[in-house]
Formats: C-alpha cells, sequence, structure tokens
C-alpha cells in the first residue's frame, strides 16, 4: 500500500476519527454504569450509616474521571481496515478500499487496477463526512446525571439505625481533639525546655545572685556612701522579683495552711501525702509529686501490654483516680493552672485510649503530657527554691549595711570563688567581734563585758558623718489609730461596736496586701498576719 499515498491518507483520518469517536461512545457508556453504582451505593450508605462518610461531594467527580480511564484502557481499538469498511459503507465504494488494505494478499494482476481506482476516489472522500464526531448529546446527559450525584451527595440525609455514624462522628471529634492538645502540650514543652527547670535556680534569679555575690567583691572599707548606693541597688532588683514570686498564686496557695474541709484529696492516707507533698513544694523539692509520675508512666506501659480486659480496665481506673486527685491538688493547693491544665489533658487522653482506632496516639499523647506535668512541678519546686534564695539574700544584704555603716565591710576579705553562704558566715563572724568579748574585771568604759571606769564618753552630736537614715514611713502606722480608740474598762463580751474602730480595721485590711509587699515581710509570716486581720474584721462584724 506505499505506492498510494492519497488513499493511506484517507485510511488514517478516518482511523483517528473513528478512534476518537468510539472514546466518546465508551466514555459515556461507562459514565452511565459508574453512576448506577455510585447512586446505589450512596443511597446504601447514606439510609444505613455504614459507609456515608465516603460520600462527600467532591467523590461525584470521581465518575467520569475514573469513566475516562477505563474508555482509555478498552483493549479493541479501531484498525485500519475498519475505516476502509466504514468508508466502502458511507461511500458505497464495493468494498474498494477493503480491498486495497488486502491487496498484499492478492494475486499481482489486480493490485493496479484496485490502486487506480482507490487513488481516483480519495481526494475526493472527507474524513469528517464519513465519520462524523457526536459529542454534544452524550456530554449533555452525561452531565445531567453528574449533576443528579452531586445533589444526592448534598442533600440525601444520613441515617443512624445501627449508631455507626454517631460513633465515627465521636472518634473524629476526639481525634481533632487529641491534635490539638498535643500541639498545647508541644508547645509548653518547648517553653519549659528553655527555662532550664531542673537548675537549681531560674536563669533571672540566677543571674542576680551572681551579680550581689560579685557586688559583695567590690566593696571598699572607708567608702560607704558608694557602698550603701550599690546594696540598695542589689535590694532593689532583688526585693523586685521577690514580691513578684511571693505574689505570684502558686506561691501564696502554697504557702497557705494545711488542707481545708472543703478540699478533701482522697482517703485520710492519701491527705497525708498530699500534705507532704506540699510541705516538699514549700522547701523547694518536687521529688513525692514526680514518683506519682513515675508511678502513672509505670502503669501506662503496662497498660499497653497486657491483653486481659480486666487487669486493662483496673489500671483504666486507677490512673484515672490518680490523675484526678493530682489535678486538684495542682489546681486547689499548688495554685499551679500550667500542670493542672497538663494533667487534665492527660485524663483526656487516658479516656481516647478505649477508642481502637486512637490507641496509639493517645498512648503517645498521654506520655507527652506526663511529660510536661512532671515539667511543671519542676518549675514550681524552682519557683519555691528562688523564693527561699532570695529571701536569703536579701537577709545576708541586711547584715552587709550594718557592717558597712560601721565601716567594717571589705570586698578583699573574701577569697576567690565565695559562695553566698560563704559571705554570709564571714559577716556573721565579723558581726560577732563587733559587740566586743572582754573577761570580768575593771573594764576601759567602752570596751567589752565587766566593770567600766566609769565618766563620760567623748561625744560630739555636731560632727558631720556619712550616716544614711533608712527608717521608712510604713503603712502599719495606722495601727496608732486603733491604740488611741481604746478606752478604759471592760468592753462587752464578744461584740466590737466602735464604728470607727471597725472601719479603721477595713482600711488596714484593704491594704494589707501592699504593706506586706512594702515590707517584704517573709513568707513563713504572711500567713498569721493575715489570720489575725481575719480575726479582727470577723469580729467587727
Amino acid at each position: 500500500m506505499s505506492g498510494f499515498p492519497q488513499s493511506l491518507q484517507l485510511l488514517h483520518g478516518v482511523r483517528r476519527r473513528l478512534m476518537l469517536q468510539r472514546l466518546v461512545t465508551r466514555v459515556f457508556l461507562v459514565t452511565l454504569a459508574l453512576a448506577g453504582v455510585y447512586a446505589a451505593a450512596l443511597l446504601a450508605g447514606r439510609l444505613t450509616g455504614l459507609w456515608a462518610a465516603w460520600f462527600e461531594p467532591w467523590t461525584v467527580l470521581l465518575v467520569p474521571a475514573v469513566a475516562l480511564v477505563l474508555a482509555a484502557l478498552w483493549p479493541r481499538r479501531p484498525g485500519v481496515q475498519d475505516a476502509a469498511h466504514i468508508i466502502d459503507q458511507q461511500q458505497q465504494t464495493r468494498d474498494l478500499f477493503l480491498t486495497l488494505t488486502m491487496l498484499d494478499s492478492c494475486p499481482g494482476e489486480y493490485q493496479p487496477l484496485v490502486g487506480r481506482d482507490a487513488e481516483l476516489r480519495a481526494p475526493k472522500i472527507k474524513p469528517a463526512e464519513v465519520v462524523p464526531l457526536q459529542w454534544e448529546r452524550p456530554t449533555f446527559i452525561s452531565a445531567v446525571v453528574l449533576c443528579v450525584l452531586l445533589a444526592g451527595a448534598y442533600f440525601v440525609p444520613t441515617l443512624d439505625p445501627f449508631g455507626k455514624v454517631a460513633e465515627a462522628r465521636e472518634e473524629e471529634d476526639q481525634r481533632k481533639l487529641l491534635e490539638d492538645s498535643r500541639k498545647i502540650t508541644e508547645i509548653r514543652r518547648a517553653q519549659l525546655k528553655n527555662k532550664n527547670v531542673e537548675a537549681e535556680n531560674s536563669p533571672e534569679v540566677e543571674k542576680a545572685l551572681e551579680a550581689l555575690k560579685a557586688g559583695f567583691s567590690e566593696m571598699k572599707k572607708g567608702d560607704r556612701r558608694a557602698n550603701q548606693e550599690k546594696l540598695k541597688e542589689h535590694q532593689d532588683e532583688l526585693g523586685k522579683i521577690f514580691r513578684e514570686l511571693i505574689n505570684s498564686p502558686e506561691v501564696k496557695k502554697l504557702n497557705a495552711e494545711g488542707l481545708k474541709a472543703d478540699q478533701k484529696l482522697g482517703s485520710l492516707g492519701e491527705e497525708e501525702m498530699f500534705r507532704k507533698m506540699q510541705k516538699e513544694l514549700q522547701q523547694g523539692s518536687s521529688e513525692s509529686l514526680e514518683q506519682q509520675v513515675d508511678e502513672l508512666k509505670d502503669k501506662l506501659e503496662r497498660l499497653t501490654k497486657t491483653t486481659d480486659p480486666l487487669e486493662k480496665s483496673e489500671l483504666q481506673r486507677q490512673m484515672q483516680k490518680q490523675l484526678k486527685e493530682l489535678s486538684d491538688f495542682a489546681g486547689k493547693k499548688a495554685g499551679s493552672k500550667e500542670m493542672q491544665a497538663a494533667l487534665e489533658r492527660a485524663q483526656q487522653q487516658l479516656d481516647a485510649m478505649k477508642q481502637e482506632g486512637l490507641s496509639k496516639e493517645a498512648m503517645e499523647a498521654l506520655q507527652e503530657s506526663l511529660e510536661a506535668a512532671q515539667q511543671e512541678m519542676q518549675m514550681l519546686a524552682q519557683e519555691m527554691r528562688d523564693m527561699q534564695n532570695l529571701e536569703d539574700a536579701l537577709k545576708l544584704i541586711s547584715m552587709a549595711k550594718q557592717l558597712n555603716s560601721k565601716d567594717q565591710l571589705e570586698g578583699e576579705m573574701g577569697a576567690g570563688n565565695m559562695t553566698l553562704e560563704d559571705y554570709e558566715e564571714l559577716y556573721q563572724q565579723l558581726m560577732g567581734m563587733q559587740s566586743g568579748s572582754g573577761s570580768d574585771g575593771d573594764g576601759e568604759g567602752t570596751g567589752g563585758r565587766g566593770m567600766g571606769e566609769g565618766g563620760v564618753v567623748d561625744e560630739d552630736d555636731g560632727i558631720k558623718t556619712d550616716f544614711v537614715n533608712e527608717q521608712s514611713k510604713s503603712q502599719i502606722q495606722k495601727g496608732k489609730i486603733l491604740l488611741s480608740l481604746k478606752t478604759k474598762g471592760l468592753s462587752d463580751s464578744g461584740d466590737i461596736k466602735d464604728d470607727n474602730y471597725r472601719r479603721v480595721i477595713g482600711e488596714i485590711r484593704q491594704s494589707l496586701e501592699d504593706v506586706i509587699e512594702q515590707e517584704q515581710i517573709p513568707p513563713g509570716y504572711v500567713g498569721g498576719i493575715q489570720k489575725y486581720f481575719d480575726t479582727l474584721e470577723k469580729r467587727g462584724e
């Protein structure tokens, strides 16, 4: 056939159009078939609720896409002889072009005659006339069918006779909550990592204490005013940090007195355990609390390994109870909202472990929440150590001021690498030396213990010194008003009837926190002071 180019061009053109037309037809037929399957599955899923979640509206687009792929992979494709047969039928050429395609198997004397006739007819035949493309109607019908499916995906209601829809929805909600809680835990753990909660002190307090230690080494004997200014700077810096700590909710809760009647946390033995944990936290230790978390981790490991349903149920019950009690302790006694939140997330994640589809994710999230809770405990203990060390440092500054007022403060007296404890011991020795250590017998008048020689000590009140009066007016001056209101005689038992007395008590009670903060009262005395004024206020009422 290579010697008949016009005929070959016609045959190939018709063959291509024939392939395209058959593809359109096949896509149309497969689309209708798949649409029927989709509609049946959609109705079955929505009415039973078994696989209703599969049929989202976008899945309707899968019908034409899959139909196109199947039609393209259809094994039967039209050949050259199919094209020749179509041409002969449409042009009524009595199998001329079909014979042309079979010349290689025909006797040689017929080939020139057939080829000549085909070449004469080929230029007059148009492939578009032989195989016209008819795609409009199939496309319109397919579009209508897809619109019907789309409407069904949107509007066919989902029934739930077997409860599967509610179960799937609950699992999806749990999964979302689980993902959100893991993100919160991850962010909080990153924050705690930057705070270095395992260290003795927080970075801010450690820096301030190191600065104080360096300041002690720079004290110069004879330069009392400069020493006084430096000590005041350190006192202001440490006092600011101390006040922030002592006024924090966590420290206020921990410094409160023992468990109240409405704060029962478990049985009597468990209450003793929680009192112990509270006392340890007040002393800057979270050892007992962390032991509770270690127990929870051990139970979680056993829970993931056991296959006994009874043992699983018992372990989950024990863990829920333990997490609930620790969460209550964190909120009611430790005052740590972050610790309480971590433990509450752990409770939710333990509940999520009961669902088979979420057990692994929930277990990993629970482990992370327990780690975060443990870090929160360490940070709380660190805050208490910070407060204790700051309180000791402020006392040490007071000792240094006393020594400086008597020109006994000398930075060079401290050897290198001295700690604050070393400075405290040194200052105590210096203050002990100032008190004198004379022996019995006749003294020198202003020397140590013993019988003095009498006489008047030479003093001149007019001499100017570097003494700085550091006394500040305290808001507790209102106490003098209380004394001035007292009258002679016996008052009536139980009731206080003086309106001015009650008014002054109320004013002092309102400004009590400011007074405590200004006077830098040690935390051990705060509870007793507040209780005293609470008692006065109740009696006044």
